[in-house]
């Protein structure tokens, strides 16, 4: 059975190291007015390289990415599959052998209008339980929602009006490829979940805390 690998990141507590950084990406961190913005973008993406670099034995320096059509990044050479996401100064990175692995963290935000934003870009029936349920329904749902587009490799507004309710989480078709889905353990006040191409159960390794430099 396919294991993904998880890994939490706090930003609030790592360093921020330029050097592993790659050209794009440091045009990135650049065009980023916010300081705060900045040091996660810089946390998150040299942890992704240390994580990889880990998992293949070899030095971060050397963990290079190529990148699909609508920007989602894929290691050059294949060896694993990996996604990060990130969501206030938390982020989190998964990790799998060998299929397209998508994963999303999502802060449950009280004072976000979750109902009309549910209204707006989820289908009838998941609104109705945003409206019952209030935003903890709603970051669960989104979550779940961009983890697919991500293990797809599309842009999120694509993939909103997904289906993706239910206990377990749906098997959802997208653009003719299925995605099995699960929810994963996240620090309370967040959900996450993870996706991955086809049909097949995974199993996901407890999230394991990157060491803080």
């Amino acid at each position: 059975m396919t294991t993904v690998e998880l890994h939490l990141v706090d930003a609030a507590t790592t360093a921020t190291d330029l050097e592993l950084l790659d050209e794009a990406e440091l045009r990135r961190y650049e065009s980023m007015q916010h300081p705060v913005d900045r040091h996660r973008f810089a946390v998150a993406h040299a942890a992704v390289r240390r994580i990889v670099a880990v998992r293949l034995g070899v030095d971060p320096a050397e963990v290079r990415w190529t990148r699909g059509p609508n920007g989602k990044p894929e290691l050059d050479g294949g060896a694993v599959r990996v996604n990060l996401s990130h969501s206030g100064d938390l982020i989190l990175v998964a990790l799998t052998a060998a299929r397209a692995v998508g994963v999303d963290l999502q802060q449950v935000l009280p004072t976000l209008d979750v109902a009309a934003m549910a209204t707006r870009f989820f289908p009838p029936g998941e609104a109705s339980l945003v409206a019952r349920d209030g935003p903890e329904r709603f970051a669960e749902l989104w979550a779940r929602k961009e983890a697919v587009v991500k293990a797809a490799g599309d842009r999120l507004t694509r993939g909103l009006s997904l289906p993706v309710a239910g206990d377990p989480p749906p098997v959802v078709e997208h653009d003719g490829r299925r995605y099995t889905l699960a929810d994963v353990a996240a620090p309370p006040g967040f959900r996450a979940a993870v996706a991955l191409a086809g049909q097949s159960p995974f199993q996901v390794a407890a999230p394991n805390t990157l060491t803080h430099r």
